[in-house]
């Protein structure tokens, strides 16, 4: 993927965090922002965001862009699973982003609320799915060996 496209995906995913926060706001009258829980800790919070973000991150890798397993009916489920584990497990006490866009979006939206907490959970983020990157390469070099994955070969300049 070149930098122009992944600067592409990043801004498609912010903007459509932002959308999702609004449309969230509009309909409960309230906005939100990722936050800690009372009695959880910020070393606490960034571990379960990197964990789950790893989680999140590897079965995403291995269901939806795994040639191997191209065209099979359920990488949805298995992606939404994990959602759902990250949310009811952490989510309420640590915030359950798992995804640098949901919490700047949050952030955006709710008048750059809790900003600071935002980053440090987008950077908790980052390490999560590098790690996954890693993690996947390990388990299958095959697909870094033949050209990338499924993902990498439809690039998105095709699509715009």
């Amino acid at each position: 993927m070149s930098v122009p496209e992944m600067i592409t995906y990043w801004a498609a995913q912010l903007i459509g965090a932002i959308v999702g926060s609004l449309c969230g706001g509009i309909v409960t009258s309230s906005y939100t922002s990722v936050s800690i829980g009372t009695d959880a800790t910020l070393t606490q919070a960034l571990l379960a965001e990197t964990v789950f973000t790893f989680i999140l991150c590897f079965v995403i890798l291995c269901v939806a862009t795994n040639p191997k397993v191209e065209s099979n009916h359920y990488y949805g489920l298995s992606i939404g699973l994990v959602i759902v584990a990250g949310a009811i497990s952490v989510g309420g006490k640590y915030g359950g982003a798992f995804n640098p866009a949901v919490a700047l979006g949050l952030s955006i939206t709710s008048g750059m609320s809790k900003l600071f907490y935002a980053l440090l959970v987008s950077a908790a983020n980052l390490v999560g799915g590098i790690v996954a990157v890693g993690c996947f390469r390990v388990v299958l070099p095959s697909e870094f060996e033949a050209g990338g994955t499924v993902g990498e070969t439809a690039p998105l300049r095709g699509y715009l």
